[in-house]
């Protein structure tokens, strides 16, 4: 359904034909019903950062499991997008396009600072990439990571709900328990208006963001 559409809204757009007839067709009943990622136990959180990964994979998620950035994002990161202020110290990852750099991001509301929290330890700043996974076509490197980390991370947490993506709603989950606002919750982990939207003057300011993810327990970071 979603190729004919496609190839069909094409060929409308080139004049090949006046209607698209998939345009109204439904298949929303069809198949499963989709189901949410479920967040990661402190159990398992453990269990999972008790591996012995390889450096790249342990920063990887940790970066993943601190930020509730999604795998493409953080996959995608360029030591560029790493800042620190002079004035406060706070640590961002700006997902925010820049003149030298567009970030493809999934949505208005994911073009977002973020700051990192205290216990994130990062290696010293470089230029270029920070993780080297294979970049595809597509401009994602969510494929290239996955073969390497889902096998493992499947084998430590064996649930069909529980996935990489499962980082963020473990954080949201954290979050929400230290007494963060949704506001603020949203806005830190990508699911607000963002810093670009129309609607985001006289948001939650960066400090504000550093202030709330500094009062989520992470043991997980410990070194």
């Amino acid at each position: 359904h979603a190729g004919m559409l496609l190839l069909l809204g094409y060929c409308v757009r080139k004049g090949y034909i006046d209607l698209n007839p998939f345009n109204n067709v439904s298949v929303k009943k069809y198949g499963r019903t989709s189901k949410s990622w479920l967040p990661y136990t402190s159990y398992e959180m453990e269990r999972i950062f008790s591996h012995d990964w390889a450096p790249q994979e342990r920063l990887f998620l940790s970066i993943v499991s601190a930020t509730g950035m999604r795998s493409t994002e953080v996959g995608s990161l360029t030591w560029e997008r790493f800042n620190v202020d002079s004035a406060t110290g706070i640590r961002t990852f700006s997902l925010v396009d820049t003149y030298d750099e567009a970030v493809d991001v999934k949505n208005e509301g994911s073009a977002r600072h973020i700051p990192l929290h205290p216990a994130l330890l990062l290696p010293a700043k470089r230029q270029g990439r920070v993780f080297d996974y294979t970049i595809d076509p597509n401009g994602l490197s969510s494929t290239a990571m996955g073969h390497i980390i889902l096998p493992t991370l499947n084998k430590l947490v064996p649930h069909t709900r529980k996935s990489i993506h499962s980082f963020r709603r473990t954080l949201k989950v954290l979050m929400r328990n230290a007494g963060v606002s949704k506001e603020v919750n949203d806005m830190y982990t990508g699911h607000g208006e963002g810093d670009v939207s129309s609607k985001s003057y006289g948001g939650v300011s960066v400090e504000a963001r550093f202030e709330a993810i500094s009062k989520v327990p992470m043991p997980w970071l410990d070194p």
